[in-house]
Parts: structure tokens; sequence; C-alpha cells
């Protein structure tokens, strides 16, 4: 193999991990916030704040 075929697969390789490296910063970085989300839903349905018209299992107007 020529030098600069080696070099071109050395590139590929090098791209490839940083992009799957990347990837995987972004998903765990995502599921972070996702449990953040979760968490200040939670609290602001605790406090009533949820936007809700009425309690869990009650119908508007009722």
């Amino acid at each position: 193999m020529s030098a600069e075929l080696i070099g071109i697969l050395a590139v590929g390789v090098a791209l490839a991990g940083l992009i799957l490296t990347g990837k995987r910063d972004t998903d765990r970085r995502l599921a972070d916030m996702d449990r953040r989300l979760a968490r200040v839903e939670g609290l602001l349905e605790g406090l009533g704040l949820s936007g809700r018209a009425g309690a869990a299992g009650t119908v508007p107007g009722d």
C-alpha cells in the first residue's frame, strides 16, 4: 500500500472516532436534559403550577 492510501485510511478512522465520540456525548447530554425537565415538571405539578385546569381524573365543568 502506498503512503497516501495509508494516510487517507488513517484520517478516515480518526474522523469516524471523533464523530462517534461526539454522538455519545450528545446522547448523554440529551438524557441528562430529559431527567432535569422531568424533575422540573414534577416540581411545578406539585406546586399546582402545571397549567392543568383541574385535579387529575376530573373533567372541567362538572
